[in-house]
């Protein structure tokens, strides 16, 4: 989230605040946003933008804080506690990333409130512990805890007591997960604090394939980790494991949906990147819906309704009936015949819904430049367009979407595919689009899309909120 500052009110609130520091309590809240030139509907306005020039790295780039400044991610993004904005910026050199800067700005106006070096940092935390930001720097020996205080910016680095191999947030916990120096150990994740990462608790998972490149995520309410192989299901306070995916039925991967189950893809043992089938796990361990079939169907944004159908392969299944009560050929791609291996296998692979908003799936096809929206409940296509914009949704009020990308920053009617608010992504930066970036939007009020939104560009970062 980073691009000029365009209210001049900025300028006066920062003044205020060097001017009279004991007076931050009493701040006023941040002014409604000004409307966009060219936005439609009831968009909302912008509060502020800034680019790198703005931060004097006038070559430079935003990236996620998450993943850190030793990768060559593309990914823009940032951290939030409600008040502070966390971001990366630096200048991106092949697929080094020198000059890295962990950068504070205030949500209220953009005012930069520090900034830390961060050259080495491996990831930081999705979430706020303590009112700071939580990273890690270093895999294997010589893993080290960097926090930042949100408000000033106060940075302490301490040595980690085991050899880091990812960290997370969630809750005002720190979550990381670890492996021993031994090649056979098992890996382990524990959760804690900053000070004491293992301050709470300690467990191990009988992995198939403890030295493999691993995930971990506390999305949602439920733990997740994943050694490529198998699947760990974690209780986010006391570490039990709650269900597990292994062989002689192996996982390759699994996301936990808005409501707490988990979508997971089964493989084959012997060969994790051929899939079995697919199921839908809900927090006991119970499989409430799964099919055999290859198509795997992953949203980047889940959020279904309570009692529809479950969106999977190429139907929607009704539980406890193990049969599809429907299915939607729309829901695969449909591979020409001069396709070959590999690309033929992914296709195949690869379901086109992108989004579960309620009891609608919206679906995207990049072959036909067409997007679409199926009803979970009856299977039935409710609208089907040319697109030529690839986005993806980022928020969901009601029975409205609202869809970004590089192009894209708009709120759609999800059962009729109609424009309900639109505003042009050139007003927010003009000096072009970079479409080798991915924009991320960030909901802070969970309450309304308007308020203090944060629209995130690799060029970028915009704050809009109500106008």
């Amino acid at each position: 989230m980073t691009r000029r500052s365009q209210l001049s009110a900025a300028a006066v609130v920062l003044a205020t605040t060097i001017a009279c520091a004991a007076c931050a309590t009493e701040k006023q809240p941040p002014p409604a946003g000004t409307p966009v030139d060219g936005a439609t509907g009831a968009a909302p306005g912008l509060g502020w933008t800034l680019s790198p020039s703005d931060l004097d790295v006038s070559d430079g780039q935003f990236r996620d804080p998450v993943r850190g400044s030793e990768t060559d991610s593309m990914e823009s993004g940032s951290i939030t506690d409600g008040s502070t904005v966390v971001t990366l910026i630096g200048r991106p050199d092949g697929r080094e990333y020198l000059d890295a800067a962990l950068v504070g700005l205030d949500i209220a106006d953009g005012a930069v409130r520090w900034r830390v070096p961060a050259d080495d940092i491996v990831g930081c935390g999705k979430e706020f512990v303590d009112e700071q930001i939580v990273c890690y720097r270093g895999r294997g020996s010589g893993s080290e805890i960097l926090t930042v205080d949100g408000e000033t910016g106060e940075s302490t680095t301490r040595d980690a007591t085991f050899s880091i191999t990812n960290l997370t947030t969630s809750g005002g916990h720190v979550y990381t997960s670890h492996s021993a120096d031994d090649d056979d150990a098992e890996p382990t994740v524990s959760r804690g604090t900053a000070d004491a990462l293992d301050a709470d608790w300690s467990v191990q998972f009988d992995s198939a394939n403890p030295q493999s490149v691993s995930t971990l995520h506390t999305e949602n309410g439920i733990g997740l980790f994943d050694d490529d192989q198998g699947l760990f299901a974690f209780d986010l306070d006391t570490g039990d494991n709650l269900w597990s995916r292994t062989a002689p039925d192996c996982a390759r991967s699994g996301a936990a949906s808005l409501d707490g189950r988990v979508r997971v893809v089964r493989t084959d043992c012997s060969d994790p990147s051929t899939v079995t089938g697919s199921e839908v796990v809900d927090t006991d361990g119970t499989a409430v819906a799964a099919t055999d079939s290859v198509t795997v169907q992953q949203p980047t944004f889940d959020s279904p309704s309570e009692a529809g159908p479950v969106l999977l392969g190429t139907g929607g299944y009704q539980p406890p009936n193990p049969d599809p009560v429907w299915t939607n050929d729309g829901l695969v791609w449909a591979v020409p015949a001069d396709i070959s291996e590999p690309a033929a296998k992914f296709l195949a692979t690869n379901g086109l819904a992108y989004a579960v908003a309620g009891s609608v799936a919206l679906l995207r096809n990049n072959d036909t430049a067409t997007e679409s929206a199926i009803d979970l409940d009856t299977g039935a296509t409710l609208w089907s367009r040319e697109s030529g914009e690839f986005a993806e949704v980022g928020a969901l009020d009601g029975g409205v979407a609202t869809l970004f990308g590089p192009e894209v920053l708009r709120g759609i009617d999800v059962r009729t595919g109609s424009t309900v608010w639109d505003i042009p992504t050139t007003a927010l930066y003009d000096e072009g689009i970079d479409l080798q970036s991915w924009p991320m939007f960030d909901r802070v009020d969970a309450d309304s899309i308007y308020t203090d939104s944060i629209y995130t560009r690799a060029l970028s970062i915009s704050v809009l909120r109500a106008t």
